[in-house]
């Protein structure tokens, strides 16, 4: 399969430790492109590729989202930002409908990872990440190309497992946290092969 992972930091995989080396490794009979940019928004990404643009592909991964979370976090409720959160929310939600439209058009299936943050417990990143992982996995499951991935149950097994910490920030990977990642995606692909 000619796979595609469309993002931001995350799939580039700086800063911090890189989840598509380690991937790749483990599906060499697979093509992989990574197509991830750090700081890269929903907004971002879909403009990006649409002026990169893609050839068809068999499969695509989308992990986009936390970067919106954060900035909303930061500034979303402050006086003279431009925009509420609310505001914020619905303009993401339009752009991620758009950037589904887009990849569909070039692949039949689409795997929608639903942003996180980790190890921030209460905090408002996490809070606001939560708001647009719940926005997109909505977006995702009126279409049919798609299945959302939620990452959050990998990471609270490799905790179990005594693993972690899985983040430098509550976003970037170290290395147990990228291993994490990977493990989980090849599980996803795996099972993408069997249909």
């Amino acid at each position: 399969m000619l796979i595609v992972f469309l993002g931001d930091s995350l799939t580039e995989g700086w800063p911090g430790a890189a989840y598509f080396p380690l991937l790749d490794r483990r599906l060499s009979q697979h093509g992989l492109l990574n197509r991830g940019r750090a700081g890269d928004t929903v907004a971002d990404l879909l403009s990006r590729m649409r002026y990169q643009g893609l050839e068809p592909v068999d499969c695509a991964f989308i992990w986009v989202g936390a970067n919106d979370a954060v900035m909303g976090a930061w500034d979303a409720s402050e006086a003279g930002s431009g925009w509420t959160w609310p505001e914020r929310l619905m303009r993401l939600a339009g752009d991620y409908e758009e950037l589904l439209e887009w990849t569909e058009a070039r692949t039949p299936r689409i795997v929608v990872v639903r942003p996180l943050v980790l190890e921030s417990e209460g905090s408002v990143w996490e809070e606001r990440a939560t708001e647009v992982a719940e926005a997109i996995a909505r977006i995702a499951a009126g279409r049919s190309s798609c299945r959302v991935l939620d990452l959050q149950p990998a990471f609270a097994a490799a905790a179990e497992e005594g693993d972690g910490p899985f983040t430098t920030d509550g976003v970037h990977f170290t290395d147990a946290g990228a291993e994490v990642v990977a493990g989980a995606f090849a599980a996803v692909i795996a099972e993408l092969e069997a249909e």
